[in-house]
């Protein structure tokens, strides 16, 4: 085996595929070996220069190896994992055991032939080494999360703290001025970003317009100018890919670069000497053996870039690991004393979090993961999870940042938008109740108010009797029958959690302790219809290459009316929905047939104008989606129907991001 194959790299691009790619790329320009698709390096040639392909593949060469170990690693886990999860199954059935029983048997705990411990806390953490926090990333983290995918849109994001709603009340900018933290942005690269490399390259392109503030675009359509503000700017923090992707449009001598490797060295190529550029998310990281990969990459960047440039300071890159590993959760103090001193904080992706717990436990039948209806789910399920952030992070003087609030509001619809804001304002305060210290939104409306109810939440912690909080919620919504309700939960406790010694608490930190939601049944037919409508439509959407959308659904407020609001879905969303769907039909509570049967009908009401049970649709079927639905369809019906599905979406759709294999399903659809 060549010492830069990675094996797992062809779960995602066949070698008929990288064949193909391989006819329909070119030789890079002053880089040997190196293969480019066809165009993009003379499209992108302030991107794509000699200097910065070369680093990435001299970096490649020596990574690989390491690389090739940590991803075989991972399929040998989930080996272990499912087999020890099938055995666990059978002696808690032979015992009679409850789930809820504290000898009720998983594979938290359990070691390898090796005597690793594969999932689960060792018993004593490193001891903390205190974290080094710039002065620029000092404060409260409310932080927009979206893909710098446009101009437009990356001018909106660092401009986000300007971006008032109509009738503000004067609170709002009272609060924020006291408080005096600019947001930061989550620059997504990742889940909510299809990974087409034209798109990739454009966003780097607009990330360094931002960077040295040079980024501007005037609308075609209306003639209207954007530009960056001059103060009081978003902080840009990049977040690369996982590590599991890799890059079809870069194929080094006959081998498709990581796409992470590729992201990461370019942007440090074209941004060293910008140290608040030199901030990153890192996700999907699943233990300490990964992170030791991510520090050898970071180091060895950064001695090529001291090599180049002298004038550069080693240990300038900073890093928050988004926990959303059942793995991971558990090694959150090993994680970041491995990534000394890079580590700077890490914040909860809730819903590949939950994506990958349901995978963990997939074979298990009594597992349930909760409902993608249930509104409440951070409140309610991920107070563990939470709690061992903090714990983790606090004394070590890092970050703890919560995870995505995306439940957006129509415009023009009062209803919508007091559900929403209502919704907003009950998962901030119980993410501070549990002494976190940031939190994600998902679109620029909700920075402001983000960063009014920081501000107002600290003034009560120093005063017990300011109003500041209660005169902002009140500003905010109308109906007395939600204000009493919200202001309730406001000032209450935070829910009860269990208690580290629990038999259960383990489960509990993964939100794995549920025998059935209160809100719905995951077998239910409107939860199920649910989960298949909002995946097609995401799919068809990645697919035609957008990587996040807001996909209407109706919630129910405290009238008892029913409204609708928008749901920021992106290929976490996808992942924890068809995971969800996947063990219903597995585990027997949804039939094969019942799923071909609603998956039909979903898809037959979406090509027709005609949703069912009250849906609305966001992403219609037209020219533009017309050749993409079918494949979505096809996608999803892999995902929940086989047997052994793949570990991650991508490794169905990958495919179609690179632009010979998009031209091909273009024409098929247009001869037909």
């Amino acid at each position: 085996m060549s010492r830069l194959h990675i094996p797992e790299y062809t779960d995602f691009l066949s070698e008929n595929t990288i064949q193909a790619a391989l006819r329909h790329s070119e030789p890079a320009v002053g880089v040997p070996d190196l293969m480019i698709a066809n165009g993009l390096q003379a499209d992108f040639p302030d991107i794509e220069t000699p200097q910065a392909l070369q680093m990435v593949c001299d970096v490649y060469e020596i990574m690989a190896p390491k690389l090739q170990r940590i991803l075989a690693q991972r399929v040998i886990d989930r080996r272990f994992i499912d087999e020890e999860t099938k055995a666990c199954v059978l002696r808690n059935a032979a015992h009679g055991r409850d789930f809820h029983s504290p000898n009720y048997e998983t594979v938290i705990g359990r070691r390898d032939s090796m005597g690793r411990l594969v999932v689960g806390p060792h018993a004593a953490p490193p001891p903390a080494r205190p974290v080094r926090i710039p002065d620029f990333l000092q404060g409260e983290h409310v932080t927009l999360f979206g893909p710098p995918d446009t101009e437009k849109m990356s001018i909106n994001a660092i401009n986000a703290l300007h971006h008032t709603l109509p009738d503000e009340d004067p609170i709002v900018e009272e609060l924020i001025s006291e408080l005096g933290d600019v947001p930061r942005w989550g620059a997504d690269n990742e889940d909510s970003k299809t990974p087409i490399m034209r798109n990739y390259l454009k966003a780097c392109r607009n990330l360094i317009g931002c960077f040295d503030h040079s980024l501007e675009f005037t609308d075609p359509k209306n003639g209207k100018h954007y530009a960056l503000v001059d103060e009081q700017r978003a902080i840009p923090i990049k977040r690369i890919p996982g590590l599991a992707l890799p890059d079809g449009n870069h194929i080094y001598k006959n081998h498709p670069l990581p796409l992470h490797l590729f992201d990461f060295v370019l942007h440090m190529v074209h941004n060293w000497n910008r140290p608040e550029a030199l901030i990153f998310y890192i996700p999907k990281l699943e233990n300490e053996e990964e992170a030791a990969y991510l520090h050898a990459l970071i180091h060895l960047v950064e001695k090529q870039i001291k090599a180049k440039h002298p004038a550069y300071v080693m240990g300038s890159v900073g890093l928050f690991i988004v926990f959303e590993n059942p793995r991971a959760i558990f090694r959150i103090r090993e994680i970041a004393d491995t990534l000394f001193p890079y580590f700077i904080g890490g914040s909860l992706g809730w819903h590949d979090f939950l994506a990958s717990t349901a995978r963990l436990f997939r074979f298990d039948p009594n597992y349930r993961i909760p409902v993608k209806a249930d509104p409440n789910i951070v409140i309610n399920h991920i107070k563990e999870s939470h709690d061992i952030l903090v714990k983790s992070l606090a004394p070590i003087g890092a970050v703890c940042i919560g995870g995505m609030y995306g439940t957006l509001y129509e415009n023009g619809n009062p209803a919508s938008f007091e559900i929403s804001i209502i919704g907003y304002i009950k998962d901030v305060v119980a993410q501070l109740k549990r002494g976190l210290n940031g939190f994600w939104v998902a679109h620029p409306n909700f920075v402001r108010l983000g960063l009014a109810l920081v501000s107002a939440w600290r003034r009560r912690e120093r005063d017990p009797s300011d109003d500041s909080l209660e005169r902002l919620i009140r500003s905010l919504v109308d109906t007395p029958e939600e204000i009493d309700v919200l202001l309730r939960f406001v000032h209450g406790p935070d829910v009860d959690g269990l208690p580290a010694d629990d038999p259960l608490y383990l489960r509990g930190v993964l939100a794995a302790d549920l025998k059935e939601s209160d809100v719905i049944s995951n077998n239910d037919e409107a939860e199920v219809r649910y989960n298949i409508f909002q995946a097609l439509q995401y799919l068809a959407d990645w697919l035609c290459g957008n990587g996040c959308v807001a996909l209407p659904t109706l919630v129910t407020n405290q009238k008892g009316e029913s409204v609708f609001v928008r749901i920021m879905d992106d290929l976490a969303t996808t992942e924890r929905s068809r995971w969800e769907l996947w063990a219903e039909v597995f585990h027997g509570r949804v039939t094969k047939t019942q799923f071909e049967n609603l998956l039909d009908d979903e898809y037959a009401g979406i090509c027709v104008g005609e949703p069912r049970s009250g849906h609305r649709i966001q992403v219609p079927y037209n020219t533009v989606t017309a050749p993409w639905y079918p494949i979505a369809k096809s996608v999803l019906r892999q995902l929940v129907l086989a047997e052994n599905p793949v570990e991650f979406v991508p490794q169905l759709i990958l495919r179609h991001t690179l632009e010979f294999a998009r031209t091909e399903v273009c024409a098929v659809d247009t001869q037909n």
